[in-house]
């Protein structure tokens, strides 16, 4: 049976170390996605969804093919918006997403692309309604909105397991 499990979260950006991974918080973070991944690991669940952008979808997509090498029955599915997704991605953050891409166990193209925006929502949305549970990065205390804040929600409206890690209280 196959269980999944998608992810949420910021972009580097959102982050006060930014794109520093070697910052202690951001090292705390990875620290506390990866014990969530080996949670819902031990819990059955064996095909992971990442939206493919920069940061925690990243890092959790990145952990998961890490832990596949001990596990060849984990699967991870790249939930893309549209088709060029990130080919915009220069330097290490494009290198990244294509290797993320190309060990993807399947990738999946939720819209056209005729609005980015758009397409973003109807992707978290499929993640969500594919999934099980849900393994977000999301700070209660967080202002304004997001995509994150919004799948979150959904999630919540959809009755989704959910397991929050807030950043700011590691």
């Amino acid at each position: 049976m196959v269980k999944r499990c998608a992810f949420s979260g910021h972009r580097p950006f959102y982050f006060p170390w930014k794109d520093n991974e070697d910052d202690p918080a951001c090292r705390s973070l990875k620290e506390s996605l990866a014990a969530e991944i080996d949670r819902a690991i031990a819990d059955g669940f064996n095909c992971f969804i990442t939206g493919g952008a920069e940061g925690v979808d990243t890092w959790a997509a990145e952990i998961v093919l890490e832990r596949k090498k001990d596990n060849p029955a984990i699967q991870l599915e790249l939930a893309k918006p549209f088709a060029g997704y990130n080919s915009g991605l220069r330097g290490v953050a494009g290198d990244r997403s294509r290797a993320i891409e190309s060990a993807a166990d399947h990738v999946t193209v939720v819209s056209d692309g005729t609005d980015e925006a758009a397409d973003c929502i109807l992707r978290d949305c499929y993640m969500i309604d594919a999934s099980q549970r849900l393994i977000v990065v999301y700070d209660d205390e967080s202002e304004g909105s997001s995509g994150t804040k919004d799948t979150l929600r959904y999630a919540k409206a959809s009755g989704l397991d959910i397991r929050q890690i807030q950043w700011r209280h590691l």
